[in-house]
């Protein structure tokens, strides 16, 4: 058995922000690790996740084993099971799986069950010289320890080289219901068109802020997808005249380094109960005001923006696949993804194209 350690596998990570480093392990976070005390803990939390975080490498194993620490959202009654794996293999997926151990987390509680340490093992695999890559699973973060190889078998990091779509949301970007860890919408959208992608999704902590804003400023990608609004919805968050400074702030911000990078504004999807109620502005509002935004960022000569209603990706004839009301499933996510590679991903218009 060939074993990689933590300093072995930082070079085949993709999709993350930064790392964390403790003493022999690493773990692939979605916010600065310098920064990490600049946000709320839910907010840290969810920034965290392993969402869209993948492990590349060229090797000729056929078998491949990860090890470490994994803490599982704990699974919503009656929902689908969280915390999958996916394995691709040379581009086209291959198979999925769960970890052996790992705990869960219960947020009413705020507690951990079970023991961190997980094992995943996917065999088999086809002989010869291969490309894997590893999504790890959304719901949970993950610390990795270990990589397990044939007895033998190399591993080179391999660059995706694809053009890179960076994503950035609430909960419905972030998909934590998805029951694969390649099953959100921006991961389906992106996989259609043949495009690399980032995902910032950071479930009930989309906020307009300014601390996102600097992430995307300095990321590396192509095009910029910002899924706006429904995180502000809940206790009426931002008024119109602070909702508004805030979408135009966090542009702005982008706009200091990514001055020529395609940009979309999405409004908030369909949402029973919340479309012209709450405290402050309704999702209704909401989608004329970001509307509003856009149209003004063009006006000032902004050409390489633009506005995308989210009730096209999914509208009130969808609300059987909202079991909360609020968060599409696996099939919902689904639609999504295809409907924004219908929409933005095709045709001589195209937001990007590989």
């Amino acid at each position: 058995m060939t074993t990689l350690g933590p300093d072995e596998i930082a070079p085949l990570l993709d999709g993350h922000v930064d790392v964390r480093r403790r003493p022999g392990s690493l773990q692939p976070l979605r916010l600065p690790v310098a920064e990490l005390g600049f946000y709320d803990a839910f907010n840290r939390w969810v920034g965290s996740c392993a969402t869209a975080c993948r492990v590349r490498l060229r090797t000729g194993s056929t078998s491949l084993r990860l090890r470490g620490a994994q803490r599982l959202l704990d699974q919503p009654v009656g929902g689908e099971r969280r915390g999958a794996y996916d394995l691709y293999v040379d581009g086209a997926f291959h198979g999925r799986a769960w970890a052996q151990g790992g705990a869960t987390i219960d947020l009413a509680n705020g507690a951990f069950v079970g023991d961190e340490a997980f094992n995943l093992t996917f065999a088999g695999l086809p002989e010869g010289e291969k490309t894997l890559e590893l999504w790890l699973p959304q719901a949970a973060t993950v610390s990795i320890t270990g990589l397990d190889l044939d007895d033998g078998a190399q591993a080179a990091s391999v660059a995706d080289g694809r053009p890179r779509v960076l994503f950035h949301g609430s909960s419905i970007t972030h998909c934590l219901e998805a029951e694969g860890a390649s099953a959100g919408w921006p991961a389906v959208a992106a996989g259609l068109a043949g495009l690399d992608h980032q995902n910032l999704g950071w479930a009930g902590s989309c906020l307009l802020s300014g601390q996102a804003a600097r992430i995307i400023r300095d990321a590396r990608t192509d095009a910029i997808v910002l899924k706006l609004g429904i995180n502000v919805h809940p206790e009426g968050q931002l008024k119109e005249r602070t909702f508004l400074d805030s979408a135009h702030a966090m542009i702005s911000i982008i706009r200091e380094r990514h001055r020529a990078t395609p940009i979309a504004v999405v409004s908030p999807i369909y949402s029973p109960g919340r479309e012209d109620a709450g405290e402050g502005l309704s999702l209704i509002r909401m989608r004329q005001l970001l509307q509003d935004v856009v149209a003004a960022r063009i006006a000032a000569g902004d050409r390489r923006i633009r506005y995308l209603d989210g009730l096209l990706l999914f509208g009130q004839a969808d609300a059987a696949l909202l079991p909360d009301d609020l968060h599409p499933n696996t099939e919902g996510y689904r639609l999504m993804g295809e409907r924004f590679h219908a929409l933005m991903l095709t045709g001589e218009d195209a937001l990007l194209s590989a």
